[in-house]
């Protein structure tokens, strides 16, 4: 967490000088680098920090409150950057750095939980944790890849659509932000979700919501479409949670890490997904590209949340019915 924290703050600054694509790749893999340490590790060492005091049974609500209180902040970020931008483009790029050599400077004054060790090998660690995965996590991993990489792209698609219906690019800043505050709020409060209803019941659900959002922004281009692309980040704040709780209480420690990382596939799925969106975008609109999305989330999310509910049991009401395991 340290290290992503000092490589995302080196790249950060690399997007000032660049003026081709291989400079903003640069920029753009320094970053990825960085963040991908953090991915994984940070609910890792929540989740072994807890188990450590015999409190994992309170995994999900303080995760959920911690993914919350991130959101505030990429909404009070977006506010803060939207003015930073106005006065010069270049603050924003500056208030990153910052932000990220304080995370490092936080992941410092972090202790290290104890944990389960086991020797592991450089070569190919996610591969070789994966065939040891049950089946659960397997079927979450996908789900969420589908699921996630959806709300990704609809985050992206906000302001082709705002651009679309001819709105000032000085509400941009605010109606992100509005955004990501309705996604800190969902990812604050929805843990009572799948303690009501269970972990699949609640992807589910999720996954209605936003084809059905995404299908009516598309087919009805409006602002109360803008509404409903926000959706994307509601989702996002009470369903990453789910999936998280759902990885850390089937793995042991050795492979917590390793897999929670390995969920965040959905980085992978959206570079795929974004590029038919955008094709899509160019050559219809973004409302034809929005409605695609929609298509794409029916068609995709149904047998991979089908697969999910079956390998959990049907996931009864009215808690989640998933045990901790060591292996």
């Amino acid at each position: 967490m340290v290290l992503g924290g000092v490589l995302s703050a080196a790249g950060v600054p690399l997007f000032i000088p660049a003026g081709d694509f291989a400079g903003a790749a640069l920029a753009q893999g320094l970053m990825g680098v960085g963040i991908s340490l953090f991915s994984g590790a940070d609910s890792a060492l929540l989740y072994d920090a807890l188990r450590q005091h015999g409190q994992e049974g309170r995994y999900r609500a303080v995760e959920s409150r911690r993914h919350g209180f991130g959101l505030y902040a990429v909404a009070l970020s977006s506010l803060i950057g939207a003015g930073l931008y106005a006065i010069d483009p270049v603050l924003p790029v500056l208030g990153m750095v910052g932000g990220y050599l304080v995370a490092a400077a936080c992941a410092l004054a972090l202790d290290e939980p104890e944990r389960q060790r086991q020797p592991t090998s450089w070569r190919r660690p996610a591969l070789r944790a994966l065939p040891s995965a049950n089946r659960v996590v397997i079927a979450a991993i996908l789900t969420g890849a589908v699921l996630f990489a959806g709300t990704s792209v609809a985050m992206w698609a906000q302001q082709p659509y705002y651009s679309a219906l001819h709105i000032g690019t000085e509400w941009f800043g605010l109606l992100m932000a509005l955004g990501f505050i309705s996604g800190g709020l969902a990812g604050h409060f929805g843990h009572f979700l799948d303690r009501w209803f269970g972990a699949a019941a609640s992807l589910s659900a999720i996954w209605l919501v936003l084809v059905v959002a995404f299908a009516v922004a598309g087919l009805w281009p409006g602002h109360g479409g803008v509404a409903l692309l926000l959706c994307g980040s509601a989702a996002w704040g009470v369903g990453w949670p789910v999936l998280q709780t759902i990885v850390n209480q089937h793995v042991g420690a050795a492979r917590r890490a390793t897999l929670l990382s390995v969920a965040a596939a959905v980085k992978l799925a959206f570079m795929p997904l974004s590029a038919v969106v955008g094709w899509l975008a160019n050559g219809q609109g973004i409302a034809f590209a929005v409605l695609g999305l929609a298509g794409i989330l029916l068609t995709l999310g149904g047998p991979v949340l089908l697969w999910l509910r079956r390998e959990m049991g049907g996931d009864p009401m009215p808690r989640m019915s998933i045990t901790a395991r060591d292996g």
